[in-house]
């Protein structure tokens, strides 16, 4: 009688026990940590638990389980949640701590866990090889990323090819990309990547082998950078016995793997003359063209291998004769899965100061030619072209004047043809014209009094795009965070790219 009156109280006791149980205080970068909070009483009615980490991520959703128990005459009742975090690297991290409220005004503390997280040596080399036959000793899912580099050392500016492979061995039922380097010190611009996985031989094990992210990266400083690894998470099925019938039979575990950092060694551009732009590039002159006494029109280009997003207009060597002005400055970007340029294109306006032979004098810029490590000028020559004098447009329309003859009166029907014309147009163009009206509008009040990390939040709340779709949206809101990013680093870039901030923004609207 003693012995069962003892169990009841301690039962009792416990009934309104809460509490915050960590499966390990130490674990590896790449092990998953089982966090438990168990409740009961009236704590058990809460729909959800908040809890508070430090160095840890929650992966997915957590299991919910609801228990009864009838102790002493009374009704007990506990709900236990079971989450699963993945560490963010190695250091201290810490659970908690949680705070409970119910809606009878009840409140409890659970006090927080410390937790110790330990560099893993999968997590060290991005050789395949290596980490294959250090996760097969761990007894853990052959699944992994290797990050691979094609240059370990450049110049300021000089593009870099970085593509992220998953290797797989396992049987996974899905996928998925939980944590991307932030690639503060890089401008970076997305590349497409096939969705074939292929077969290949790490070792002796055949694995396939398929690329889940590429990116052509201009460092914009110079020293020792580092490229940070990517994170995956997945759910493997694991077989529980095998024989014909194994395939339907397993037990579904959830894992993760981050792949190891790239170092990259990027080095200040040699003394001398600054530069327009850094790469492998030529500069593309048109012949010149004037249409009905307009302006005359240049158009250049400056094409290659190279962050031409970042130069400057090419510069005429001698004054020209008349008044001139510089439109244009679109970027096309080509992303083949073997080749990578850019292009960047200029209109020069000119309007001649009088009419005959006009002199364009040459266009230059210099430029850093990555391949010699040495500086060389691109040059088109001069030309002489026949222009007709033109007045470059003022703003408004100057009233005709008062001596001006009279117009005699012209037959009505022309003048019908071009309502109804102009009706019909109208009724066609008048919905794209509201549509770009509502567009800029959008676009202003993303970006008004705001910073590039605000808009950057703005765009994220706004628009349900995944980052690496392969389509035009998503061209666009690579295009659009590279330079929110560079933006964001640099105050004199922030201050340029108002304009080409908000260019980009419409773009992505329009594109909805």
């Amino acid at each position: 009688m003693v012995a069962r009156a003892l169990l009841l109280f301690f039962f009792a006791a416990s009934a309104f026990a809460n509490e915050l149980i960590v499966q390990e205080r130490t674990l590896q970068v790449n092990d998953l940590l089982t966090i438990t909070v168990s409740l009961e009483g009236g704590f058990a009615t809460v729909e959800g638990v908040h809890i508070p980490l430090q160095n840890f991520a929650i992966v997915g959703e957590p299991s919910v389980t609801t228990e009864f128990a009838w102790i002493n005459g009374r009704v007990i009742r506990r709900k236990i949640f079971r989450y699963r975090a993945r560490p963010l690297g190695p250091g201290p991290g810490r659970v908690g701590p949680v705070t409970l409220d119910t809606p009878d005004g009840q409140r409890d503390t659970l006090r927080a866990i410390a937790v110790q997280v330990m560099a893993d040596r999968t997590s060290s080399s991005n050789d395949a090889e290596v980490v294959l036959r250090e996760l097969m000793a761990a007894g853990r899912d052959p699944l992994f990323v290797i990050a691979e580099i094609h240059k370990r050392s450049v110049y300021v500016g000089e593009p870099v090819d970085v593509t992220w492979w998953l290797y797989n061995a396992a049987t996974v039922q899905q996928w998925q990309i939980v944590q991307v380097p932030k690639l503060a010190e890089f401008w970076a611009e997305e590349r497409p990547r096939s969705e074939m996985a292929e077969r290949v031989y790490v070792g002796d094990v055949m694995v396939q082998r398929m690329p889940i992210r590429r990116v052509t990266l201009f460092p914009l400083q110079s020293g020792e950078l580092r490229i940070g690894g990517m994170t995956i998470e997945a759910a493997v099925m694991r077989r529980t016995r095998s024989g014909p019938f194994a395939m339907f039979e397993g037990e579904l575990r959830e894992t993760t793997f981050t792949s190891a950092a790239l170092p990259l060694t990027v080095n200040p551009l040699p003394p001398g003359p600054a530069v327009d732009a850094v790469g492998d590039l030529t500069l593309t002159c048109e012949p010149v063209v004037q249409r009905n006494a307009g302006p005359v029109v240049l158009r250049v280009a400056l094409t290659g291998v190279g962050n031409v997003r970042a130069a400057s207009p090419p510069r005429f060597e001698r004054p020209v004769a008349g008044t001139m002005q510089i439109e244009g400055g679109e970027v096309s970007v080509s992303r083949d899965d073997n080749a990578f340029g850019m292009s960047r294109q200029w209109r020069y306006l000119i309007f001649p100061a009088r009419s005959g032979a006009l002199e364009i004098p040459p266009l230059s810029m210099r430029v850093f030619d990555t391949a010699t490590g040495t500086r060389r000028d691109l040059r088109c020559a001069a030309t002489f072209f026949q222009a007709a004098a033109t007045a470059r447009p003022l703003a408004g329309s100057a009233a005709p004047p008062a001596n001006a003859a009279p117009v005699r009166t012209a037959p009505m029907w022309p003048y019908v043809s071009a309502a109804l014309l102009l009706g019909v147009t109208a009724f066609f163009a008048v919905p794209k014209v509201r549509r770009e009206l509502a567009v800029r509008r959008a676009a202003e009040e993303l970006v008004r009094d705001a910073t590039p990390a605000e808009i950057r939040e703005r765009i994220e709340s706004r628009f349900n795009i995944d980052i690496r779709e392969a389509s035009d949206r998503g061209d666009a809101l690579r295009a659009l965070r590279s330079l929110l990013d560079a933006a964001e680093r640099e105050r004199d870039i922030a201050m340029d790219a108002e304009e080409e901030i908000e260019r980009r923004v419409r773009e992505l609207l329009r594109l909805r």
